[in-house]
């Protein structure tokens, strides 16, 4: 069933905009329209007049169209190659940089961080690479109130594992009931917190590195402008940014960013 197009789409926007607190303003309309379309087919309703009608008698519901505009499929390590790069290049160099400087703690951003599978990935890594007496804080962010909520019960099905090695999910893992739990990463390790990366400010500084990755696909070149200065900003010097192997970064910012691996999508802080 197709969805008849009328003139309450951007009303609808603004609508669910207000009621939620969140910008929407920062993502394409292709994009908002695609996935409001798909909510009001489940809904069963016909056009944007007839959602916004069941919104106003219906207040839960702007939680419903958040989520349904907010795509969450992750998996542990997706994409491989830039965790390995992670664990492999990138954490043996600021393992290096904090001993000269005589620190040993890290702090590492994942934004957008969807069910929790990144930041997971993040503390594996880590705690596979530094030394056992190291501090490593992470601070795992998302527009989505019930991907947090998820993400810190660290609960995932075995397809969310696949792919992780046998003796990774042996160490950070343990059976419960069909699934698997997190385990041998401290909850003190994650700070899980909501965050809109299209209208708030960086949530802190001085990261060694920043995971925003396959989250400019949805924004248009003003909010990925303001998105990055605000990982530049939050990034420690010579700090790194990891984005999706799909994403470029815009004309007006790659001034801020020197490339590190360009197949992996690695940046570094200039």
């Amino acid at each position: 069933m197709a969805i008849n197009v009328d003139d309450s789409f951007p009303f609808l926007v603004r609508k669910i905009s207000k009621a939620s607190g969140i910008v929407l303003n920062g993502y394409r309309d292709s994009y908002l329209r695609r996935r409001i379309d798909l909510r009001i087919k489940t809904l069963g309703l016909e056009n944007y007049t007839m959602y916004l009608r069941f919104l106003e008698n219906n207040p839960e519901e702007v939680e419903e169209a958040i989520n349904a505009i907010t795509v969450n499929v992750t998996e542990f390590m997706r994409d491989k190659t830039p965790f390995l790069f992670f664990r492999e290049q990138i954490l043996p160099e600021i393992m290096d940089k904090k001993k000269k400087a005589q620190s040993n703690m890290v702090r590492f951003w994942s934004a957008a961080c969807s069910n929790g599978e990144e930041p997971y990935s993040i503390g594996i890594c880590s705690k596979e690479v530094l030394p056992e007496d190291w501090s490593i804080s992470i601070y795992a962010t998302d527009i989505d109130i019930n991907c947090l909520n998820k993400a810190s019960k660290g609960v995932y099905s075995q397809e969310q594992l696949n792919n992780l090695d046998l003796a990774h999910i042996q160490k950070y893992f343990e059976p419960a009931g069909e699934a698997f739990k997190i385990k041998n990463i401290p909850k003190l390790l994650l700070r899980f917190k909501r965050h809109d990366l299209t209208s708030e400010p960086p949530i802190s500084k001085f990261f060694d590195t920043v995971f925003c990755r396959n989250v400019m696909i949805y924004f248009n070149e003003k909010q990925k402008v303001k998105m990055l200065k605000d990982f530049y900003n939050s990034l420690s010097e010579g700090g790194y940014l990891i984005i999706g192997k799909s994403e470029t970064l815009p004309p007006e910012i790659r001034e801020l960013f020197i490339p590190v691996s360009i197949k992996e999508k690695v940046f570094k802080k200039a």
